[in-house]
């Protein structure tokens, strides 16, 4: 790992612990050209407040090598929200150095060129105004959020060649190139937006040029005359310069109430021209002319969509180990050691893994990044890291189709093309943009799975306020698990009502499942059956419905905070290779670094059951977890990045199966007589027949707004506690593959658990608890 060359920073509030990290790593990293991020303004403040560059999915574009002038771009909105020299971006919020709060903004030097407030980028014929919908419901924010319609502008993706990025996107039916750059022409530092126009459109449209100068109104100005606005109301000298070269026939300057616009006629298919931005004072415009006239040709932009140079050429070899402990029996963890002393930084945090036909492995990074594992095979002698791509928005979700990597971020499921075949993605292409994004800090969109039909599914959070209780203002995707078609075409919501849904899972005849962490309306970690599209899940201010829920749904089972505290994905055993689970379900846990076996059965229609922990252990926060295609085994990635009893910022682990009987509990049933328990293989008998080695307890909790709930005695529901459950006598089946826990009398319960004390028939001892929930009691 990197040095620590500073003491780790832990802050604890309500449960939830700000990043375990390493004081400025988050600065020291090269993050790449460009960093897609949540952006405020350079007063501090969001989208909420309408002004400046304040933008909810941003790409902050680096305009020179070293950072120093930078060009932030809205892939909602398709405008250019701000330029500004002075350095790249401050890097603030919880991915970077932890706070619980704020967004990353403008360097913390940075000299403003220009601004634009939230709103389409375009206009739609003449039209400006922002045709998004308001969101509804209790504690809706009170400004749109998510992309323009796709007949108005539509955001395509990035090219990256060499030290540029090209912008890709439709306004009604053209096609637009934009390049962000700066240039040097005498003394004057300029900064620059070169279109290319690549396909026929209808109309004319206005570009969005700058907001918030003081400048009289006016319809029609040539576009061959330079402008210099007044837009400093502490300088009266102060002025913004703006030129355009190359422009089409027919385009003229506006300005209406603050606003520079560019007028453009129908575009013809072909159009190149650029835009010219400075700053400087009222005496300067004789210099702008003078520079604008140097400023050099316009490029063409369709040479730099092939693919360029490679940015990242050197491959980090780490070795893994075999069997390093944290399994046991049948069941071993294999370490594979991450990248983490790499050429550029990169803070490695996995959240997210899936594998190429070829068995090596594409992970991503909390930070961003997505890095190519190959070496994977028996030994782990030589594990080989590339890194493949960089500057994602917090992304914490991978899938690989068809050998294509498809990242889920904050703003958007990204699918990465490598063109020209060097290692590195140069298309970053916008599979699907649809979902909202609103300034809440905890809002993550979390994991990334398909159906057998190839749809997509991803679960996002709530706004979670600072401190972990109540929201911030609401968007209509908040607390939602939502399904993305095949072709990237349509989004759509599958299920409501979820608060920080770290994980969740798709099954091989496409079950959706979900967990939830501790918190309002969620009085402990579960694990839950979405049973049908338009479920609400528990979460009574996320149901996005006209009338609240007044009952809690049920789920599988609740979890104790002993057993999960913060939960990471589920996963169905699709191997062959791997024992005899094939066809379980499991769970992660992030905050007690381990996994456990779900035992469900369904009574009359409800699914129910109890979870028991497998024999193996993390050092990280499991996050996510795939079957290799290549070697039939489980592979696990995690992270440290909030509260977790993990102790290193990532883990990559094979949890390998070597062969031989695994004696283990594998099913529960509940009825009215009592509680069967089956296993994998016979249990000795001695012990599985002896009443003092089981004991049973239970308790319920209260599910209202409160930030998670105490446990409450079933037999007195005003008294904390848990109640003894009497067990009458214990039956051994007469293969030894179940025992039977007479317990007349039992009744739903949000929370049991059972111990007991018993070996396998090989004297090896077996997992000595399950805990479950007891949503309806069948009959004997």
């Amino acid at each position: 790992m990197h040095k620590q060359s500073r003491t780790i920073l832990s802050t604890v509030i309500l449960g939830l612990t700000s990043i375990s990290a390493f004081a400025g790593r988050w600065d020291d990293m090269d993050y790449g050209r460009f960093l897609s991020a949540t952006y405020l303004n350079p007063e501090g403040k969001s989208t909420l407040d309408g002004k400046g560059c304040a933008t909810n999915k941003g790409i902050a574009i680096k305009l020179d090598k070293e950072g120093t002038a930078t060009m932030l771009f809205d892939t909602d909105l398709l405008r250019m929200s701000g330029g500004w020299t002075g350095g790249f971006v401050k890097l603030k919020g919880v991915v970077f150095d932890g706070a619980h709060g704020p967004n990353p903004g403008p360097a913390e030097k940075a000299r403003m060129i220009f601004q634009t407030n939230p709103g389409p980028g375009w206009s739609k014929g003449d039209d400006l105004a922002d045709p998004r919908k308001l969101p509804v419901g209790t504690g809706a924010a009170k400004v749109p959020f998510g992309p323009l319609p796709s007949d108005w502008a539509k955001y395509k993706g990035l090219f990256l060649s060499g030290d540029n990025v090209v912008l890709t996107y439709t306004v009604g039916s053209a096609g637009v190139l934009e390049m962000p750059s700066s240039t040097k022409a005498g003394e004057e530092s300029l900064l620059t937006r070169t279109f290319n126009i690549t396909s026929k459109g209808s109309g004319p449209a206005h570009l969005v040029v700058a907001d918030n100068i003081d400048a009289p109104n006016s319809d029609s100005i040539d576009s061959g005359t330079p402008l210099g606005v007044k837009d400093d109301p502490a300088n009266a000298e102060s002025r913004l310069m703006i030129a355009v070269v190359g422009a089409p026939k027919g385009s003229a300057w506006t300005v209406r109430d603050g606003r520079v616009l560019l007028k453009l006629p129908a575009f013809a298919g072909g159009e190149a021209f650029k835009i010219i931005y400075s700053k400087g004072a009222a005496a300067d415009g004789a210099k702008f002319q003078a520079a604008v006239q140097g400023a050099g040709e316009i490029p063409k932009l369709t040479e730099l969509t092939k693919g360029g140079t490679p940015h990242w050429p050197q491959v980090v070899t780490t070795k893994g180990e075999l069997n390093k402990g944290g399994g046991k029996g049948q069941y071993v963890v294999d370490h594979i050691e991450p990248p983490f002393e790499n050429p550029y930084k990169s803070w490695i945090r996995f959240a997210g893994h899936d594998f190429f036909k070829d068995g090596s492995a594409a992970l991503c990074t909390w930070s961003g990044d997505v890095w190519i594992a190959s070496g994977l095979d028996d030994k782990l002698a030589e594990v080989k890291w590339r890194r493949y791509a960089t500057g994602l928005h917090q992304s914490l979700g991978l899938k690989v189709v068809d050998d294509k990597v498809y990242v889920l971020g904050r703003d958007q499921i990204t699918r990465l093309h490598d063109l020209n075949k060097d290692g590195e993605a140069d298309l970053y292409e916008n599979f699907n943009n649809d979902v909202q994004v609103t300034p809440g800090f905890h809002e993550f969109a979390l994991d990334l799975h398909t159906d057998p039909q190839g749809n997509f599914y991803f679960a996002k959070g709530g706004p979670v306020n600072p401190g972990g209780s109540g929201w911030g203002p609401l968007g209509e995707h908040n607390g939602t698990i939502l399904k993305v078609s095949k072709d990237g075409q349509k989004l759509e919501v599958f299920a409501t009502g979820v608060r920080a849904p770290n994980g969740m899972g798709v099954g091989p005849n496409g079950e959706v499942t979900c967990g939830d962490n501790q918190g309002t309306w969620v009085p402990a970690c579960y694990v839950h059956l979405v049973k049908s599209q338009g479920e609400f899940v528990g979460v009574t201010d996320l149901a996005h419905r006209a009338e609240k829920p007044t009952d809690y749904t049920r789920h599988v089972a609740f979890l104790p905070m002993d057993v999960d505290n913060s939960g990471g994905a589920q996963f169905w055993v699709t191997s062959e290779k791997w024992g005899p689970f094939k066809g379980k379900l499991f769970h992660l846990s992030y905050g007690q670094t381990t996994m456990h076996q779900m035992l469900t059965e369904s009574v009359n229609g409800q699914i129910q059951g109890g979870a028991v922990q497998f024999p193996v252990k993390f050092e990280t926060g499991a996050m996510r977890a795939r079957f290799s295609n290549h070697d039939g085994q489980l592979y696990v990635s995690g992270l440290r990045g909030w509260q977790t009893k993990g102790s290193k910022d990532a883990g990559f682990y094979r949890v390998r199966y070597t062969g031989g009987p695994v004696t283990m509990q594998t099913s529960m049933k509940v009825t009215d007589k009592g509680i069967h328990i089956g296993f994998t293989n016979p249990v000795e008998e001695e012990s599985a027949k002896d009443a003092e080695n089981y004991s049973i307890e239970q308790w319920n909790y209260r599910w209202t707004s409160a930030y998670g709930s105490p446990e409450f005695k079933v037999s007195n529901p005003e008294e904390k506690g848990h109640d003894a459950v009497e067990i009458k006598s214990v039956k051994l089946a007469m293969d030894k593959k179940s025992v039977f826990l007479e317990v007349p009398g039992l009744q739903p319960v949000m929370q049991m658990k059972i111990k007991m004390n018993i070996n396998a028939a090989d004297g090896t001892e077996l997992p000595n608890q399950i805990v479950n929930t007891i949503n309806a009691v069948g009959k004997e």
